[in-house]
């Protein structure tokens, strides 16, 4: 009972791991900017831990890779026609003599550093996405405090007109106009409140927060990118070679290249030393080596194969330079012409103001009419949208270049490297093999989870 409590331990403590991250009672609201959204976003985005989970998964293997190089003992025995039984042979399995098992665990071992890349490149771009979803929450908050402003001016050109109209100074279409103006600036006010609410709705599915929770949305201003005036070339230049994605590849190219040389080497097939009793009894007789080859019809295709993935994955790291080129050129020439629309924006926003509060004040004056001061509040409504729509659209290209040059906030998500040290030789590798555990940390130090 002792040893079955033992087991039971072990095993719920080995599978802690593979969980889910466990959701944080939290008191008072959620403050919501850059560092809290990254901390929050890391620590419980359940498609994080997913990608997490599958570095576990690249792990495993890799220690499965290990286990196949450890000797094992074949005895073999007959029954006498006593109580006990008699030893004829004793067979040492060394399949750590076998080259393709050397291969396959070197093969898993860069799929696993492929795969710590790849939850890096999950974190990375999740919370860019995050990133650029809460930023465009501001930009929505923004716009409607302005289309909120722009209700509150048509209601009191509304309530101005109300006592007129029902004097009978003015027509009472008059009014009903004023009046639909404000109803309409109302509507869209509520459009954007709408809007605003199932967004919140997605930030608090993305971060796992309870219902009860109430989020704060802080306002927040992306930093400018150092690569912001440089060439598409010369952006390319700098960020393909230490680009995560850039090293994933090169991960994978090195697992199918061991690969290669696994199925190159696997018609050795078995090594052993053996001792044989003699039917007669008495002791073993010496120790005898032996080994098989086999070659089947599947040998060469599959060398084939192999040579085949490699060119493929080659094409794969080329057509990853293609895209990061269209991305960069893209996105610097998108950024150049959103900052041009939100500096024209901007100006137009400003005058439009003056020449909407000046309108109003001819209308109260008498000289021009409500319709001139309808069109004046319309057009500065549009003019608050395009700034809004423009900023937000800097921010989330900018977000995209700090993304590119993991910089800004990117630079506090570190990497997971999953490294091994330097063999020392044979004795080394061996050492590794049979002492597994020296010199090994866990994905936990390494991912920062």
């Amino acid at each position: 009972m002792k040893l079955l409590s033992v087991v039971l331990t072990a095993f719920l403590v080995s599978t802690s791991a593979f969980a889910a991250p466990k959701k944080q009672q939290q008191s008072g609201p959620v403050r919501i900017n850059p560092t809290s959204l990254r901390t929050l976003l890391l620590s419980r985005n359940i498609d994080i831990a997913i990608a997490l989970n599958e570095v576990h998964q690249a792990k495993a293997r890799v220690s499965q890779a290990r286990g196949s190089l450890l000797p094992s003992v074949n005895l073999g025995s007959v029954i006498s026609s006593g109580p006990s039984f008699m030893l004829t042979s004793v067979n040492f399995l060394l399949p750590f003599l076998m080259p393709s098992n050397w291969m396959d665990l070197k093969e898993n071992t860069h799929l696993l550093r492929a795969q710590g890349t790849s939850y890096y490149i999950a974190q990375l771009n999740t919370y860019a996405s995050a990133y650029s979803l809460y930023l465009t929450v501001i930009g929505d908050i923004q716009l409607r405090n302005a289309l909120q402003k722009q209700y509150e001016n048509y209601k009191s050109i509304e309530e101005y007109l109300r006592l007129p109209a029902e004097e009978g100074i003015i027509s009472k279409e008059e009014y009903l106009q004023a009046q639909a103006q404000a109803e309409l600036a109302l509507v869209q006010v509520s459009q954007v409140d709408e809007l605003i609410k199932r967004e919140k709705a997605s930030v608090r599915e993305m971060l796992a927060l309870e219902l009860n929770q109430e989020i704060i949305f802080e306002d927040a201003k992306v930093a400018s990118s150092e690569i912001e005036g440089l060439a598409p070339q010369v952006v390319l230049d700098r960020v393909h070679d230490k680009s995560p994605e850039t090293a994933q590849m090169n991960s994978l190219i090195t697992a199918a290249e061991y690969n290669k040389w696994s199925k190159a080497f696997s018609f050795l097939s078995g090594s052993s030393l053996g001792m044989t009793r003699p039917v007669s009894g008495g002791s073993f007789s010496s120790v005898t080596q032996s080994g098989s080859v086999s070659f089947g019809f599947g040998y060469f295709p599959a060398l084939e194969l192999s040579n085949l993935n490699i060119k493929q994955l080659r094409l794969r790291k080329q057509e990853l330079k293609l895209e990061q080129a269209q991305l960069i050129e893209s996105t610097l020439g998108s950024l150049q012409e959103a900052q041009r629309q939100y500096a024209a924006a901007v100006q137009a926003e400003t005058n439009l103001n003056q020449v909407y509060n000046a309108e109003v004040m001819r209308y109260k004056e008498g000289i021009t009419d409500l319709l001139h001061v309808l069109e004046a509040g319309n057009a500065l409504t549009n003019s608050v949208v395009n700034r809004v729509k423009a900023a937000t659209s800097v921010a989330n290209l900018r977000i995209s270049l700090h993304r590119l040059t993991v910089s800004d906030q990117f630079t506090a998500i570190e990497k997971c490297e999953i490294e091994r040290r330097s063999s020392g030789g044979i004795r080394g590798k061996l050492g590794r093999i049979f002492n597994p555990g020296k010199d090994r940390v866990t994905l936990d130090q390494v991912c920062g989870n």
